[in-house]
């Protein structure tokens, strides 16, 4: 029992003096505390190997001892490399968990700090009203409204911008396909009456007396107008999906 607790009193001194430190502290654990790094050691593979010595056949009792002792040490080599495999891949484990914590306390700083930063007075924020930090918090604070502010009546410009882009370039997209379809329709009237002449001719043992229609090339689709960074704001939503690009096939 003294062998072990002063190896656990040595192991404690000897972590006063690494990057983990901070867990023989008092103080609460923040995002900042990081354990080190694990490196697990190379286990050799556990596949069974024997010795020379045990395929010769003991000559005396003694050389038996030594082959049993032999094989004895071989079966506990096994069992330490299966317990070190254990232990490793639990401290694998727990890194991976104690990494996902402080990721976890990392994002849970910086949502604390965010709901700081927009109020005056709270908690771990100066107090004395005529102080200077209290004044620069004050100018900050206004300054941001002012920005923010600016912020969203540009995008709110962007987006009317945008609106009046997306009303014209419908009604010309409209036209368009309108334009198409009638292209269209005409051709297929004309490859209707190419294919009664090419039968009648057929039939008549004579020569088609009209050339194969052809279409025609069609207009190809405007590109979608973009204003800035309203679209990325979400407030256009799918209005104008049923707009596609794309015509009806032929």
């Amino acid at each position: 029992m003294q062998g072990s607790d002063s190896a656990a009193k040595d192991a404690v001194e000897a972590l006063a003096s690494t990057s983990a430190s901070f867990l023989l502290n008092k103080t609460p654990l923040t995002s900042a505390d990081c354990l080190p790094t694990y490196a697990p050691i190379l286990i050799t593979p556990t596949r069974k190997r024997h010795h020379s010595l045990l395929d010769e056949e003991p000559q005396t009792l003694k050389e038996r001892a030594y082959q049993d002792e032999l094989r004895a040490a071989y079966s506990r080599e096994e069992g330490y490399k299966h317990a070190l495999h254990g232990m490793q891949s639990t401290i694998v484990l727990q890194s991976m968990y104690c990494d996902r914590i402080s990721e976890q306390l990392a994002a849970q700083d910086e949502a604390k700090k965010a709901r700081k930063e927009g109020r005056l007075v709270g908690d771990g924020l100066p107090r004395l009203l005529t102080g200077d930090e209290f004044y620069q918090r004050v100018v900050d604070h206004e300054r941001a409204a002012v920005q923010d502010k600016v912020a969203n009546e540009n995008r709110r410009k962007q987006k009317e911008q945008r609106s009046a882009l997306l009303a014209e370039w419908k009604e010309v997209e409209e036209a368009r396909k309108q334009r198409n379809k009638e292209q269209k329709a005409a051709y297929h009237e004309q490859l209707a009456l190419w294919t009664e002449e090419k039968e009648r001719a057929k039939q008549e043992s004579r020569k088609a007396q009209w050339k194969k229609p052809t279409m025609g090339k069609l207009e190809k689709p405007l590109p979608k107008p973009t204003c800035g960074r309203a679209e990325v704001d979400g407030d256009e939503g799918d209005e104008d999906e049923e707009h596609s690009d794309v015509d009806d096939p032929v």
